[in-house]
C-alpha cells in the first residue's frame, strides 16, 4: 500500500493547485489543450487528506499543543503551553481548509456522479468538524462553505448542534457507500480507493462520535451505538489492523512524515526537545507494558523517564535533555512513517465500553477490551507470548486490582491513541483518566487538569460579526468545559 500511495502521492499535488473559477466566455475563449481547466474530483479529495494530516497530525499540534495537553508528549525547556497568535489562527485556517477541500469533492464527485467519491469527502468533511468542535467548542458550521450564498460570516452552531449534524452525515455517507458507487481514484492517500474501508472508517468514527457524547445525551448515543453495533451487515466496522486509516507518507522530501521531519534522527543521534510525557511513561512502566520500548527510549542512563509538568517543572533537576526520553522510532524516526486517522483497537475499546455501561445491545465487554490490547500490541509489533503475560497484570486483567473494569477500558484506550493526541485529550478531558493533576508551570496556581480547549483564532473575533458573544476564555486555554466533558470539580 505504502508504495502505490507514494507513486499517486504527487499527481494529484500537481494537478490539485490548477483548481480555479472562472465565467463559461472565458472558458470557452482560453482553453488550451495543454492546461488542465476541470480537476477530478478525486484529486481534491488528496488535497483535502494531505491538509488534514498536516494539521492534525502536524509537529505543533500533534506534538506541542495536544501532546502536552494529552500526556503523551511535552517540549523540554519550554515550560509552558505557548501561545502565538500566528500559530493559532493558522490552525484553525488549517482544520477550517481541510473542510472546504472536502466540500470542493463532494461537488464535484456530484458532478461526475460518483457516489463514493461523495461519500468520502463527507466522511473527511464531518471527521474534521469533529476534531474541531472538540478543540474549539462552537464553531461555525451549518452555514459554513457557503460562499457562493454569499454567507461571509456563518452564524457558530452549539457543540450540540455539531454533533448532530456529524452523525447525521455520517449515516448519510454509510448508507451512500456501495461497490457500484464509482471508484475514489488516485487521491484516496489514505484507504487506497478501497470501498469497503472507507465503508468502515465512516460507521467507526460515528461509532466514535456517539460514544463521546454519551455523558451529555445518553439517549440519543444509545440510539446510534445501537443501530450500529445492531446491524454490523449495513454498517460493519474496523476489524483487524489492515482496516486502520493510516495516511503513509512518501518519506522523500518535502513529503516526510510530520513527526519525523521536525524530530527525525537518522543517526540515532536523537536531540529534538519534543519528548515523551511522564503521563505516558510512567503508567507504562507500572504496568509492565511490552509498548515501552516501542512508544519510548531509553534515556542517556538507560532508563525510561517522561516529562512532568507541574510547579516546580523548570526546576526539577530530571527534565532535562539526559534524563527524558525521546519518542520512539515507529512514532518519530521514520521518514515514510504514518499519520493515524483511527484504529481497530479503538473501536475495540468503544465496543466494550458500551457494552459494560449498557449502552448497547447485549455484549461482551471483556472480549472486546482484550482484543482491543490485543489489536494495538500486534500493531505494535508485541508477539502472542507478551501479549498474555500482560493480560494478567494486576491493573490490566478484567476484575483484578484496584481499578474497575471501566477505567481499565478507558485507560487502555488512551494508550493505544498515542500520536492520536487531539483524540487522547479529548478522551482525558471525558473520562479523567489518565487522572492528570500536574498542570504547566505558568497555571498550576490556577487549574487543576490540563486545558479544556483550544484559544479561538484572533482573526475570527475580529472579523467575523457572528462570533458569539457568550463565549468564555479564561487564561487562553481553559474557560468552560465542553457540551460532553462532564467531570465535577475540575477548573
Amino acid at each position: 500500500m505504502k508504495i502505490k500511495t507514494k507513486n499517486l502521492f504527487y499527481l494529484s499535488v500537481i494537478t490539485i493547485f490548477l483548481l480555479g473559477a472562472c465565467t463559461d466566455d472565458f472558458e470557452m475563449l482560453n482553453t488550451s489543450p495543454n492546461n488542465a481547466t476541470i480537476v477530478p474530483a478525486t484529486n481534491v479529495l488528496g488535497r483535502a487528506l494531505l491538509t488534514s494530516s498536516n494539521i492534525l497530525y502536524g509537529e505543533r499540534l500533534d506534538v506541542y499543543y495536544a501532546g502536552s495537553f494529552s500526556g503523551f508528549t511535552a517540549a523540554i525547556g519550554a515550560g509552558d503551553y505557548e501561545f502565538r497568535v500566528d500559530i493559532n489562527n493558522s490552525q484553525w485556517d488549517a482544520m477550517f481548509s481541510s473542510m472546504t477541500y472536502a466540500v470542493e469533492t463532494m461537488k464535484l464527485a456530484e458532478g461526475e456522479g460518483n457516489d463514493n467519491l461523495y461519500a468520502a469527502g463527507l466522511t473527511l468533511k464531518s471527521y474534521m468538524a469533529h476534531k474541531a468542535t472538540d478543540m474549539w467548542g462552537k464553531i461555525p458550521y451549518s452555514e459554513a462553505f457557503n460562499l457562493e450564498n454569499n454567507i461571509l460570516y456563518p452564524n457558530y452552531d452549539t457543540e450540540q448542534e455539531v454533533y448532530t449534524q456529524i452523525l447525521s452525515e455520517l449515516k448519510t455517507a454509510a448508507d451512500m457507500f456501495s461497490e457500484d458507487g464509482g471508484a475514489i481514484g488516485a487521491g484516496d492517500f489514505l484507504l487506497n480507493g478501497d470501498v469497503q474501508k472507507w465503508r468502515k472508517f465512516c460507521n467507526s468514527t460515528r461509532l466514535r462520535v456517539a460514544i463521546r457524547m454519551s455523558s451529555a445525551d445518553e439517549a440519543g448515543s444509545k440510539t446510534v451505538i445501537s443501530e450500529i453495533l445492531g446491524n454490523p451487515g449495513k454498517y460493519p466496522l474496523m476489524a483487524s489492523n489492515d482496516d486502520n486509516a493510516y495516511f503513509w507518507w512518501p518519506g522523500a522530501a518535502p513529503d516526510l512524515e510530520p513527526w519525523y521531519a521536525r524530530m527525525g534522527a537518522d543517526n540515532g543521534n536523537k536531540t529534538d526537545q519534543y519528548r515523551t510525557n511522564n503521563t505516558l511513561v510512567s503508567l507504562l512502566v507500572e504496568n509492565n507494558d511490552p509498548r515501552l520500548a516501542v512508544y519510548v527510549d531509553k534515556n542517556k542512563y538507560g532508563n525510561y523517564r517522561g516529562y512532568k509538568f507541574g510547579p516546580n517543572q523548570l526546576s526539577d533537576t530530571l527534565n532535562n535533555g539526559n534524563n527524558v526520553s525521546h519518542i520512539g522510532d515507529r512514532f518519530g524516526n521514520d521518514p515514510d512513517g504514518f499519520s493515524p486517522f483511527m484504529n481497530v483497537a479503538e473501536v475495540f475499546f468503544i465496543k466494550a465500553e458500551a457494552y459494560q455501561r449498557n449502552l448497547a445491545p447485549s455484549g461482551n465487554a471483556k472480549e472486546a477490551y482484550e482484543m482491543g490490547i490485543t489489536m494495538s500490541m500486534k500493531e505494535n509489533g508485541v508477539d502472542d507470548t507478551a501479549i498474555e503475560t500482560y493480560l494478567t497484570e494486576p491493573e490490566v486483567a478484567w476484575n483484578s486490582g484496584t481499578t474497575s473494569n471501566l477505567e481499565k477500558i478507558y485507560l487502555q484506550k488512551w494508550i493505544s491513541l498515542f500520536k492520536q493526541s487531539v483524540e487522547g485529550w479529548a478522551e482525558a478531558r471525558r473520562t479523567d483518566i489518565p487522572l492528570m493533576l500536574d498542570v504547566s508551570q505558568n497555571y498550576s496556581s490556577t487549574h487543576n487538569r490540563p486545558p479544556f480547549r483550544m484559544a479561538y483564532p484572533d482573526s475570527e473575533k475580529s472579523l467575523n460579526t457572528n462570533f458569539p458573544g457568550d463565549i468564555v476564555e479564561k487564561d487562553i486555554f481553559w474557560g468552560t468545559q465542553l457540551w460532553w466533558d462532564k467531570r465535577p470539580n475540575v477548573n
